[in-house]
């Protein structure tokens, strides 16, 4: 008797609807999922891993530089009240909105040293 953390998942092969047990070998899953409305299997679009991450990476760094921007708008208002609490709470926030921007631009920056050190094909 052994204990099972996750419970053993099985697959229904496509087209046919039969649950297919897992071999020793496994399951390839880059021929099983299929993307869009073409149905190209998974492997064929996404080779690498990096060829999955670099949009998501490059999408975050566009919500950043959002957020990033409405922090720089959020304190401009906190500090045209007329008030020693809102003046404070505005140097926090442009603070905080300050070394967010320091913290995307190293990683950048670092991202882009990596890419010429090692010669890799990373988008940013």
């Amino acid at each position: 008797m052994s204990f099972q953390l996750i419970k053993q998942a099985y697959a229904i092969e496509e087209g046919t609807g039969f649950v297919t047990a897992p071999t020793s070998s496994g399951v390839d899953l880059g021929t099983k999922f299929t993307l869009g409305i073409g149905g190209n299997p998974v492997k064929d679009t996404y080779s690498t891993p990096t060829d999955l991450i670099n949009p998501l990476v490059q999408n975050i760094m566009i919500v950043g530089g959002i957020i990033l921007f409405f922090m720089f708008i959020l304190a401009g208002f906190k500090f045209l009240q007329d008030s020693a609490k809102g003046k404070e709470e505005a140097a926090k926030i442009l603070k905080t909105a300050l070394i967010g921007f320091v913290v995307m631009f190293s990683a950048f920056w670092i991202v882009q040293i990596i890419k010429v050190i090692t010669g890799t094909d990373i988008s940013l």
